[in-house]
């Protein structure tokens, strides 16, 4: 990932987009924004205490789906199709049983049948997700439940299962499951994005304020009408780490778009992301 290299003053189209809010990323020296890119890497200034808080987070929305998932995979109920996605009925099966905040499970009532998985963003990140954590394995054109996924569905999760499902989750899943505009590259900025809103985080925000925050943008999307960043931001992010308890939505008092909720860290967000950075807290101001 290359880094936007600003002047002073900054672009007109960068300043126009960030519409009087000073990003936090810009705080961040060379040395620490290059090192929080991968967030796992050993010279990583992120570091992720699994071990004090396995318990909490082996109790969010998440992991809660991840055993009914592999609970069902063992129960033969989740059939797959020729082309390895699964089946409508299991969708819907899925869909009937499991909690998804911030998802319209009601929108999927009046999906045309049978079901596509890739429509689904929720399932079809979680099936990514217990490949890449090594829950589950397809085996003959059927999933089986692993090892580590039968430790899993009978919640014997330890730290170093935490750590495998939020690495996968943020690292290794194409986030493509997610929103189907997301590209590759967009996990690429998921430990700066982690720093920036444990600054920014801590009072409730509009998805465009913490886009604009946290999100370093390629300048070929400044002036994107769609507001692609603003997706990213709460598919790949907002959304994921509120079902893994690190963040908390509420109903936006004046929202501009009735949908946008706002977004503030949990407790267990500072719990478990510490940083060796100082410490700073962004303006909004005119840059």
């Amino acid at each position: 990932m290359s880094r936007l290299r600003l002047s002073a003053p900054l672009p007109s189209n960068l300043t126009r987009w960030l519409n009087d809010v000073h990003p936090a990323w810009l705080q961040l020296g060379a040395g620490p924004f290059y090192d929080l890119v991968p967030f796992h890497s050993p010279r990583s200034p992120l570091h992720l205490d699994y071990h004090g808080n396995a318990a909490d987070i082996a109790g969010s929305v998440i992991f809660r789906n991840l055993r009914l998932y592999l609970t069902l995979i063992g129960e033969g109920r989740i059939a797959l199709l020729p082309s390895g996605a699964m089946t409508s009925e299991s969708l819907d099966l899925l869909l009937t049983t499991m909690d998804w905040p911030d998802f319209d499970t009601e929108m999927t009532r009046h999906l045309r049948r049978p079901l596509d998985q890739e429509t689904i963003c929720p399932l079809d990140f979680l099936m990514a997700l217990a490949i890449a954590a090594r829950l589950i394995q397809i085996d003959g054109g059927r999933l089986a439940v692993t090892e580590a996924g039968r430790r899993l569905r009978e919640n014997l999760i330890d730290a170093s299962t935490v750590r495998a499902v939020f690495e996968a989750a943020f690292a290794r899943v194409n986030p493509r499951t997610l929103t189907k505009l997301a590209h590759p590259w967009v996990h690429e900025q998921a430990g700066i994005v982690f720093w920036c809103l444990s600054i920014t985080a801590d009072l409730p925000r509009s998805v465009p304020q913490l886009t604009r925050y946290c999100f370093v943008p390629p300048e070929k999307f400044l002036d994107e009408p769609l507001n692609v960043l603003e997706v990213y931001m709460r598919a790949v992010y907002l959304t994921p780490l509120s079902w893994f308890g690190l963040l908390k939505s509420m109903p936006a008092v004046e929202a501009t778009r009735v949908q946008d909720p706002l977004y503030q860290k949990t407790p267990l967000f500072d719990r478990f992301m510490q940083f060796d950075i100082e410490r700073a807290q962004p303006v909004e101001r005119p840059n």
